[in-house]
């Protein structure tokens, strides 16, 4: 059971980092292509997002978790979890107090406003920034398959 669940694991962290470098090089560009106007993509996109990425992330804490409950009598394995929990968490923990707060506010603003420097520095600094977010994916990816490898 320890071996499906790990197996599960790793499979739905490697979907979380192709998903979120599939919207970093195609989609995020074009939300932030022409601010203001070009926020209507954030708009028009937000619900499915909502409706791929909570119940993945959910599905895939608990997976982590059981993993480690599961794994817990070895510490080689349970070490590498836990790494990828502390790296998954991070992500969760950026992604909820500034990037999602940051793209909710993107979507408040009229499509028809002029744009402004203050908007446009805003928006590259969430791009710029949102790198960290995807090398900590990459990182808890790693750290999973090696603790699935050490099975």
């Amino acid at each position: 059971m320890n071996f499906t669940i790990l197996l599960f694991a790793t499979m739905l962290m490697w979907i979380v980092v192709i998903a979120g470098l599939y919207q970093r090089i195609f989609q995020f560009p074009n939300w932030f292509e022409n601010p203001p106007a070009s926020f209507e993509l954030i708009r028009k996109q937000g619900k499915s997002a909502r409706m791929f990425w909570l119940p993945l992330f959910a599905v895939l804490m608990l997976s982590l978790i059981t993993s480690l409950v599961l794994n817990w009598q070895q510490p080689g394995v349970r070490s590498y979890i836990f790494a990828t929990l502390v790296c998954f968490g991070l992500t969760g923990a950026l992604s909820g107090s500034y990037f999602i707060k940051e793209v909710i506010a993107f979507t408040k603003i009229p499509a028809n406003v002029p744009q402004s420097p203050e908007l446009l520095e805003r928006t590259k600094f969430w791009l710029k920034w949102t790198t960290v977010r995807d090398v900590l994916q990459i990182l808890a990816a790693i750290f999973i398959t090696m603790a699935y490898s050490h099975l």
